[in-house]
């Protein structure tokens, strides 16, 4: 089976697990191992920052910096849960084996050109329809937009997870040459609440479409049910060459729902009133 067939069933397999029930175990949200509460209150999301320096233009961006983030504005959110890591290519695995059995011989063939080879990485590869239908199957369901940032920044509006400046030995950059490295190798980039990797390793699908903040005058032309939310940043890729820029709390990729991207990962949320298992 080559690559791209793989990817279709794949596809496939997502689409009819979408109208499955989630598998609760009947334990409160409280009981999930691997998750972090997130108080209800407050917090700073956007920014009113304007590029000045013409980076955009030079490296090609097909948007302005920073006016999809606008306004910056203070959102109160209620109470939520988020996984502390990245979902894994373990959990992945065991998923597909478990809930969607998919043979071991089936999984096999898609491992390799998948990168899910190395079970402590986080996931990748995976389209936003079965990053939601992971979420779902173990009772949880994907972050929003907000949940994700307020995880990332804290009450305060921290630049990136860890603080207000850019630190490279505190995330997974690919600036050392490195490809994916197992999720929560970076205690010092943990966020405010807890959070690991929330900065580089692996972009994260969030559940909202990327659409224009309340009171922004910026308009996009990707605007509208057209293509998903991914946060964080990522390894990318990019060698020796890191630009802090991608990797702050605030900034918003993204792409069609239905692409299979190679940095891009995700992580499950919870409400308190759910009912959830341990992920696979």
């Amino acid at each position: 089976m080559g690559k791209q067939q793989w990817f279709t069933a794949l596809a496939l397999l997502a689409l009819a697990a979408c109208g499955k029930s989630p598998q609760n175990a009947g334990g409160a949200a409280t009981d999930i191992p691997g998750m972090v509460y997130i108080p209800a209150g407050e917090f700073i999301m956007g920014s009113d920052d304007v590029d000045t320096s013409g980076k955009a233009e030079e490296f090609g961006f097909n948007e302005p910096w920073y006016l999809n983030e606008h306004p910056k504005r203070k959102v109160n959110l209620d109470a939520y849960y988020i996984d502390r890591y990245e979902v894994s290519n373990g959990q992945f695995k065991s998923y597909l084996m478990n809930v969607m059995k998919v043979s071991r011989d089936q999984l096999a063939l898609g491992i390799q050109s998948m990168g899910w080879a190395v079970n402590e990485e986080p996931v990748r590869n995976v389209p936003w329809i079965q990053a939601k239908a992971f979420c779902e199957s173990v009772g949880k369901r994907l972050p929003t937009e907000a949940e994700w940032e307020k995880a990332a920044r804290g009450p305060n509006g921290n630049e990136f997870p860890w603080g207000a400046e850019f630190k490279p030995e505190l995330l997974n950059a690919g600036g050392g040459e490195r490809d994916l490295m197992p999720v929560g190798s970076y205690e010092g980039g943990k966020s405010f609440y807890g959070v690991y990797d929330m900065a580089g390793n692996v972009m994260e699908w969030v559940d909202d479409w990327y659409d224009a903040y309340p009171g922004s005058d910026y308009r996009s032309q990707h605007y509208g049910q057209k293509r998903k939310v991914a946060r964080g940043g990522s390894w990318g890729g990019v060698g020796h060459y890191v630009i802090p820029h991608y990797f702050r709390a605030a900034y918003r990729y993204n792409f069609p729902p239905t692409g299979f991207y190679n940095d891009v990962g995700f992580r499950c949320a919870a409400s308190p009133s759910a009912t959830a298992t341990k992920a696979p």
